[in-house]
């Protein structure tokens, strides 16, 4: 029977990390605003991040049984109607916010790969950019 593993603490606040602040966002903070962007995300850590990874944490370690993860902790919290209905937008939001992400990732691709960007001159299965 191998051990079963748990995420620590760590790792959870890691987790929530990538997921709220997103790493593509940084190329474009730096674009607009160079060095200073630094100052934002530090404020933003510290204002918006901190708490709400405190606040998914402590989420997770109050029902350590639950199996269905955003859904089982609303139901938990607020009752199955509302936990249905928060869990839809909190999914249908993830689903919106990859899809604008994963646009972002191209651009600094491109500009590592070439130098700058040549997004525009690529095509797939025949589809060119826009």
């Amino acid at each position: 029977m191998e051990k079963q593993q748990k995420i620590k603490l760590p790792t959870l606040i890691l987790m929530i990390f990538t997921a709220i602040y997103g790493f593509a966002n940084t190329t474009v903070a730096y674009d607009q605003m160079g060095y200073a962007s630094i100052v934002w995300y530090v404020l933003a850590a510290l204002l918006f991040f901190l708490p709400s990874a405190l606040m998914l944490a402590e989420y997770g370690s109050a029902f350590k049984e639950a199996k269905g993860g955003i859904y089982s902790w609303l139901a938990g919290s607020i009752g199955e109607k509302w936990a249905f209905i928060g869990t839809f937008i909190w999914l249908s939001s993830w689903i919106i916010w990859m899809l604008s992400t994963s646009s972002k990732v191209w651009i600094p691709l491109s500009t590592l790969i070439s130098g700058s960007d040549q997004t525009q001159t690529w095509s797939l299965f025949g589809l060119t950019s826009t």
